[in-house]
């Protein structure tokens, strides 16, 4: 009877894996190519558990779709929230362009100061949102107290570094200026890249796990079918073709 559980609950997870892939190739997360042969090595995983193909294929099948079915969603949200930082990269973006041509912008200091501020640039949020009460007083009431509550909040809970760091030449620079001094780029949406993951990132997952699987699977059909010698033989081999697959995966631009 416990059996028959986990060979339902492995069917379970191997359905779930077939409707994500399916999904992600139609969103172009991954390839129709990939999702189709990771949604072929769900249904394999199953039908060995099912089948006992191999020793332990029910036990195979259900911690690979398990640990798979758990991964995935987290990678997902965590690429989505990379996706967004990488658009809040692009306004920020804009909002440096719009003040170094009018430094006296402070519509363009306020979305640059709320944005510092939505990741964690408590220096520079206060910095620029500053400049902008300076420079419109009497249109600004909400953002002087929001600048009361940043100042508050910087003061006590606040981490200071004093400088910004430039990751295109790794200089430090003051708080304040928008380009590095040394090589010239935007400093502040570099920051917000930094955090950003290509979604190639996904891909490789997939890739990765299927190439595992196929090859932790194999070695178990094989140590469980053959002889002795022979498996002896042949399952470092798997190895080495395994791990090699994954490595030109991780290393493919």
């Amino acid at each position: 009877m416990d059996s028959i559980v986990l060979v339902m609950l492995v069917w379970l997870l191997a359905a779930l894996w077939v409707f994500a892939l399916v999904m992600m190739g139609i969103t172009g997360d991954v390839t129709p190519a990939e999702s189709i042969v990771g949604s072929v090595v769900a249904v394999l995983l199953a039908f060995a558990a099912a089948r006992h193909a191999f020793p332990y294929a029910t036990l195979f099948g259900l911690l690979t779709l398990g640990v798979g079915a758990v991964a995935l969603p987290m990678m997902r949200h965590y690429l989505n929230r990379q996706a967004h930082a990488q658009m809040d990269a692009e306004l920020m973006e804009q909002a440096c362009y719009a003040v170094e041509f009018d430094p006296k912008n402070w519509g363009a200091l306020v979305q640059l100061a709320t944005l510092c501020y939505r990741y964690d640039l408590m220096e520079h949020a206060v910095h620029y949102l500053e400049q902008a009460v300076q420079m419109a007083p009497l249109y600004t009431y909400n953002e002087k107290r929001m600048l009361r509550d940043w100042q508050h909040e910087l003061q006590h809970f606040g981490r200071r570094t004093g400088f910004t760091p430039c990751l295109n030449c790794g200089a430090r620079n003051p708080v304040g200026p928008l380009r590095c001094a040394r090589c010239g780029v935007l400093l502040l949406p570099m920051l917000v890249r930094g955090r950003w993951i290509p979604k190639r990132l996904l891909q490789k997952v997939v890739r990765v796990w299927g190439i595992s699987t196929l090859g932790v699977g194999m070695m178990l059909l094989v140590a469980g079918a053959l002889p002795g010698s022979v498996a002896l033989m042949l399952v470092p081999l798997l190895i080495l073709l395994t791990g090699g697959a994954i490595l030109w995966v991780l290393r493919k631009q």
